[in-house]
């Protein structure tokens, strides 16, 4: 079950999410969601997504791309490595439907651990685009709060260069 914090929030998450084993928001002791409408085809922002090591152009909070394994997109199964908002992570793609949902999961600092969700649905004028996060750990506990909202506000300016970029390509 969320974090009393998290359902105090008012956020529910997207159930059409397939979160992979273990690391779900039913288990988080943060979870952010964010949303945002694009006017651009899902086709256009899925392509976005998989090309992980164009995210430094432009998205700020994103830097150092390499892919481990698979490549030079994203795929079911690529390991690549980013570093954001001061942290590096070695995240493996664990959901690939395209055009529709990319998960993926990583460990994290101090024995923390989550999992990052993006679902495109299509719309009459582009796409509504979800991304959700769900983190475990200890540490947490502690820092949670201000975890949470460091992830929404993150996410919210990634979502906007998303939205941004794809509607100018």
């Amino acid at each position: 079950m969320l974090s009393e914090e998290n359902s105090l929030a008012g956020l529910v998450p997207d159930p059409r999410i397939d979160w992979p084993e273990g690391h779900g928001p039913a288990l988080a002791r943060v979870f952010a969601q964010n949303k945002i409408d694009i006017a651009a085809a899902p086709e256009t922002v899925w392509s976005l997504l998989l090309d992980c090591k164009r995210w430094p152009d432009w998205y700020f909070h994103c830097s150092d791309v390499s892919v481990i394994r698979g490549g030079p997109l994203l795929q079911y199964d690529t390991r690549f490595r980013f570093k954001t908002l001061g942290f590096f992570f070695n995240p493996k793609i664990d959901v690939f439907e395209p055009f529709r949902m990319l998960v993926w999961s990583a460990k994290g600092p101090a024995g923390t651990k989550g999992a990052h969700a993006w679902y495109i649905e299509p719309t009459p004028n582009g796409c509504h685009v979800v991304t959700e996060e769900a983190q475990q750990g200890l540490l947490l506990s502690i820092i949670g709060r201000r975890t949470r909202k460091r992830l929404l506000k993150a996410h919210g300016e990634w979502l906007r260069a998303l939205k941004d970029v794809a509607e100018n390509s």
